[in-house]
């Protein structure tokens, strides 16, 4: 790596119209929100992407009051801001102790080193996870203590295949009504996997609930934009794509029978 220190980030001229950001803001209270992400990110540009208080002392996600203090707002809007961008991939809470940023390598000023920075940063995230893992045994983690970002090194599951063509599948149903949109397949697939291989859901049940999210007019078309995001709500979109299915006809009573074939009670 080198030893430059980066203190400024970049912002692309199509920054807040990308999918997350723009869901972000349709929040309620969520231009307050995407102000706290990029003060975050300007804070987390001097460590690399991690915030931190000194060079020793990361901000603790359990108690944010000293960095609400800091950004100038509102505890319970910063606290509200870190879980939007954890549901929408743009903040990690690693090991329920530590804050990251996930998209501010694409933001730190460009040097002659830059891709081994990049690549050194999405190490340390994937190393990160896979510890956190090992020690859960397994098991699926909620938000707050642990999302992994970047890809373990590790063989390809048995359930790989299937996780990328659903995650692809995914891609190109929102591509059908935003030809611009393009996935971050590489963060989407190790999720998707686990909806397969740790839930134990099958392919052609998150088949049809991505064919059914993904239609213009579900309330949920918007709001599932990533591989973790259709993981966390499964249960939930299941329940309410099938609770959405046309009733049956009302079955007749014995009274209706009884009236259209004319039969009189004793």
């Amino acid at each position: 790596m080198d030893n430059l220190k980066y203190y400024y980030i970049k912002l692309k001229d199509n920054y807040f119209e990308q999918d997350n950001i723009k869901v972000l803001e349709s929040l309620p209270n969520g231009h307050i929100y995407s102000l706290i992400l990029i003060k975050m990110y300007l804070k987390a540009s001097k460590f690399n992407g991690q915030l931190m208080m000194t060079s020793s002392i990361p901000y603790d996600p359990n108690n944010l009051q000293i960095l609400a203090s800091v950004l100038n707002h509102d505890v319970s809007h910063v606290r509200d801001a870190i879980r939007a961008g954890v549901e929408l991939d743009l903040i990690t809470i690693v090991d329920g102790r530590e804050i990251w940023l996930n998209e501010i390598q694409n933001m730190i000023g460009r040097s002659s080193t830059e891709a081994d920075r990049i690549r050194a940063y999405r190490q340390t995230l994937g190393d990160r996870s896979a510890t956190q893992e090992d020690t859960d045994g397994g098991k699926g983690v909620k938000p707050e203590t642990v999302v992994p970002v970047a890809p373990v090194k590790q063989e390809k599951s048995v359930e790989y295949d299937d996780a990328k063509r659903l995650c692809v599948l995914m891609e190109e149903l929102h591509k059908k009504h935003d030809q611009k949109y393009r996935a971050n397949l590489y963060t989407w697939i190790p999720h998707v996997e686990k909806l397969l291989r740790i839930d134990k859901r099958e392919p052609d049940e998150i088949e049809e609930v991505i064919r059914w999210v993904k239609q213009p007019d579900n309330f949920w078309f918007p709001n599932i934009m990533s591989g973790r995001s259709l993981r966390d709500r499964f249960p939930t979109l299941l329940a309410q794509m099938r609770r959405d299915v046309p009733n049956k006809p009302k079955e007749k009573s014995l009274d209706d029978i009884a009236k259209k074939y004319e039969i009189r009670g004793e």
